[in-house]
């Protein structure tokens, strides 16, 4: 998990490395300028902004997929829930990871599944997923 942390903040960290080193840049460049008669800017400078500008651009990129992803799962998840209950499915939860956006909505989806299971349309399906298991069939089942 920290493996994974690490590689997603990389762009983040890219972006500082970029700032301190374009300062660092500009420093010494602010220092040449004021001792020479005229502006120093050359090819260096071109190099140090054309770095920076496509680490910003970088960032915001992966930045943006890391996003998407984070929406992708649980927005898949909440779908599929919904396509359950307009089959007339509604003995079921709805579950994200811990973290995940949509929470709130999969806590609308939960309450409007309970309040379904106890008004339930004709035809649905009701109940739970987990079927409860008395201990006369476990005596059953057992050698």
């Amino acid at each position: 998990m920290v493996g994974r942390r690490l590689w997603l903040d990389l762009p983040v960290w890219l972006l500082v490395g970029g700032v301190v080193s374009l300062g660092w840049y500009l420093h010494g460049l602010l220092d040449v300028a004021t001792t020479a008669d005229g502006p120093a800017a050359g090819p260096g400078l071109w190099f140090a902004v054309a770095a920076f500008l496509v680490t910003v651009v970088a960032v915001v990129l992966a930045q943006g997929l890391r996003m998407a992803e984070r929406v992708a799962g649980p927005e898949h998840r909440l779908r599929a829930a919904l396509q359950r209950i307009r089959s007339g499915d509604v003995g079921f939860r709805v579950t994200l990871r811990r973290g995940d956006p949509l929470q709130e909505l999969a806590r609308e989806c939960n309450a409007l599944l309970d309040w379904l299971n106890h008004n339930p349309p004709a035809g649905a399906r009701t109940g739970t997923d987990i079927v409860e298991v008395g201990a006369e069939e476990l005596e059953e089942v057992a050698p």
